[in-house]
């Protein structure tokens, strides 16, 4: 929105006896300028100190836009009215311009308060030039000529923020990935470090989530401040925005993570970050004019490597209690949860494979909790992600002290080896549609072992006999061989652990010379008509005798894309 005061914008060079600041310096600003992190307070009256927060110096198709941000601190015993200063910024070239106050400035500082006051102004200018100072002055104008006495300069030469696409100079402003950062501005207590950086597709397109972990270092619980992250690329500015809604408190040593969006099509795009902090300046029509400053820029060389991610992974034991973050809600305390299977698998029409993690959940407590509801997705070394299909249930709570058994399948090119992987499992709830990591584990599939002892988790399946009879039928149709398929299982279930009826189902396939099935059934492990230990018959019928057949077993599981199997064993006679 344009601010009309182009017209009464007075633009004049003091004589140099008016130019001597009552605490100030001048600091050279080039083209690309500098940010000091140093706030520096200087007294305006006997009860008031002067800190400059920002400012704006920004080309807009009106004009530049400049705009100045400065706290008022009244360290008197007493109600003290804002002094009704003139406010000034002037040039490196020697011309100043006179600044408008906000109708939002508060009137009164309260004894030992801190307030903040805005001004702006759009001058009708559109080359490049550098602001120097910032100048409180006491002009009677009921005299004439008017009078004026200058109180204050405040160099600001250091602080100029030049818009969105501006660049820092001071290398104090530009941070590596790894490194943690403050917002002196803001508050000095809270510090930030960059953790994780994601694309993620969500009903507005494709985005990229830059996850922030917030810690209180100081010694007051403390809110984190509103500020907001960009991204850059080598020609563009995009506009990300906070997940977050509402305030976050932080006591003392406590941390928490903040989360932006950025809507880039593709991370590698992006060259960098800024930290911004919002401003505002009510006009005289009320109405509102915001505009952002600079604090700090994050480059983002290596952190979207997925070499990097991988080597930073520690590898995952099977079984073992997966180790969450302890920040994360997700997974309650009293319920431990662990991988006990990854294997890859075939689908049954080909064109793809398929792998299956399945996840154990014990509930340690003494009640019933609900079943936790989390997401996962696998990363390859170059840098795929395949997000896990959750297995449908209808089990809603978890038995004390029994253990849960649920799979996840993941849809894989048939290129994927399995041989070197990234789980990740995903808080999917926090705050929707984004998911944000809580466990991550460098893992891979496991090798086929020809072993059907634990290939069906958490059942047991041994294969104790199997044999074939034949017999051979004359009718009036023709003649044909029938057959009967005597297989002796023995099935015991590991541990105390429950699965749902959609868990994977067991098929034995018998196969001649030539590869050709001649019969097959599936079993399911829980049900009605459930395997159970002792001999299962297959009865089939067909048009030749065969001597010498094949026995396959294999473990299969539904997916959005179709059956897919995993052979487990074969056995010939």
């Amino acid at each position: 929105m344009k601010i009309n005061w182009k017209k009464t914008t007075i633009m004049f060079i003091l004589a140099s006896s008016l130019v001597i600041p009552s605490a100030s310096f001048h600091v050279s600003a080039d083209e690309k300028y500098t940010q000091s992190s140093s706030q520096l307070s200087y007294q305006l009256t006997d009860a008031i100190q002067v800190e400059v927060k920002s400012v704006l110096n920004e080309p807009t198709p009106d004009g530049t836009r400049i705009g100045a941000v400065v706290r008022l601190y009244n360290g008197g015993d007493r109600l003290i009215g804002v002094p009704e200063y003139e406010v000034r910024v002037k040039t490196q070239e020697g011309l100043e311009y006179i600044m408008r106050p906000s109708q939002a400035n508060p009137r009164n500082i309260q004894p030992k308060e801190t307030v903040e006051l805005s001004y702006m102004n759009v001058v009708d200018r559109y080359d490049v030039f550098s602001l120097a100072e910032l100048s409180w002055l006491d002009v009677d104008e009921f005299v004439y000529p008017k009078e004026e006495k200058r109180i204050i300069s405040v160099p600001i030469g250091d602080q100029e923020w030049r818009g969105e696409k501006a660049n820092f100079s001071d290398p104090s402003k530009i941070k590596k990935w790894e490194d943690t950062f403050t917002i002196p501005v803001l508050s000095d207590s809270i510090t930030y470090q960059p953790v994780s950086l994601s694309e993620q597709n969500t009903p507005d397109g494709l985005m990229t989530v830059v996850s922030l972990l917030a810690t209180n270092v100081g010694d007051k619980t403390t809110t984190i401040p509103d500020f907001r992250m960009n991204g850059k690329s080598a020609t563009k500015v995009f506009t990300g925005k906070r997940l977050e809604q509402g305030a976050l408190t932080l006591d003392p040593g406590e941390k928490n993570y903040i989360h932006y969006a950025i809507p880039v099509k593709n991370k590698s795009d992006l060259k960098s970050l800024t930290v911004l902090t919002p401003e505002d300046f009510v006009a005289e029509d009320k109405s509102h004019s915001s505009f952002l400053i600079g604090r700090v820029t994050i480059n983002l060389e290596g952190a979207a490597s997925s070499q990097r991610f991988m080597s930073q992974l520690a590898p995952y034991e099977l079984n073992k209690p997966i180790k969450f973050d302890p920040l994360s809600d997700l997974i309650q305390p009293q319920v431990e949860v662990s991988m006990v299977d990854l294997s890859m698998s075939e689908s049954a029409g080909g064109g793809f494979k398929a792998v299956v993690a399945k996840f154990k959940m014990l509930n340690k407590s003494g009640g019933p909790i609900q079943v936790p509801y989390f997401q996962t997705v696998l990363t390859s070394t170059s840098g795929n992600k395949y997000a896990g299909t959750r297995q449908e249930t209808k089990v809603a709570s978890l038995i004390p002290n029994i253990s849960y058994v649920i799979y996840y399948s993941y849809i894989v090119p048939n290129t994927e080896t399995g041989e070197q992987l990234a789980m990740e499992i995903l808080d999917a709830k926090k705050v929707e549609p984004y998911n944000f990591a809580v466990a991550a584990f460098k893992t891979k599939t496991a090798a086929a072992s020809g072993d059907s002892s634990s290939a069906f988790y958490p059942f047991h399946v041994t294969l104790n006999n199997w044999y074939t009879e034949s017999n051979y039928n004359m009718g009036k149709g023709g003649s044909s061989y029938s057959y009967k398929l005597n297989v002796d299982l023995d099935i015991k279930l590991q541990d105390a652990v429950v699965v749902d009826q959609n868990f994977s189902k067991m098929r034995l396939e018998v196969v001649d010379s030539t590869n050709r099935v001649m019969a097959s059934k599936v079993l399911s492990f829980i049900g009605d008509d459930k395997i159970v230990s002792g001999t299962q018959t297959l009865n089939f019928d067909l048009d030749r005798l065969e001597n010498t057949v094949t026995l396959r077993m294999y473990e299969i599981i539904d997916t959005p894309f179709g059956e897919v199997r995993r052979l487990i064993q074969s056995w010939n006679r």
